[in-house]
């Protein structure tokens, strides 16, 4: 499956097992940078394991955050973060109790590790987009 860059993040199936998401703006996600991504993710039928790296510093703006504690159990089943720093680490406790808070969260400094918890607790091989949703 191809990979998604909306200009601040980039969404690919990795090994059919995963989606790896990288954020690497410095800037804001706002309420424009929504709709790529979960037409992207409603492409599946079944909630997705993520894994997330910060390559920016980048603000989430409240209604975003707000879509994404609606939305995210019906998209997403977990999240590994790979974490670069205590900055990180706080945003990742952050999400874990606001709009991640309905699905497993793991902190993770080595990408190795996260892909593991992934495999052995979350993995529904292979990812295939479903048919009705990919046209």
């Amino acid at each position: 499956m191809e990979t998604l860059d909306t200009g601040k993040v980039t969404l690919s199936i990795e090994d059919g097992q995963y989606l790896h998401a990288v954020i690497y703006t410095n800037g804001e996600l706002v309420e424009d940078d929504i709709k790529p991504v979960t037409d992207y993710l409603d492409r599946f039928a079944e909630p997705l394991p993520a894994l997330i790296e910060r390559k920016g510093r980048y603000a989430i703006a409240i209604p975003v955050q707000i879509a994404m504690l609606q939305q995210t159990k019906m998209r997403l089943k977990a999240v590994a973060f790979i974490e670069r720093d205590h900055k990180d680490v706080i945003m990742t406790r952050i999400a874990a109790n606001t709009y991640f808070k309905d699905i497993a969260v793991k902190s993770f400094y080595e990408k190795e590790e996260a892909i593991s918890w992934l495999s052995q607790h979350f993995y529904q091989t292979p990812l295939i987009p479903d048919a009705k949703h990919s046209a």
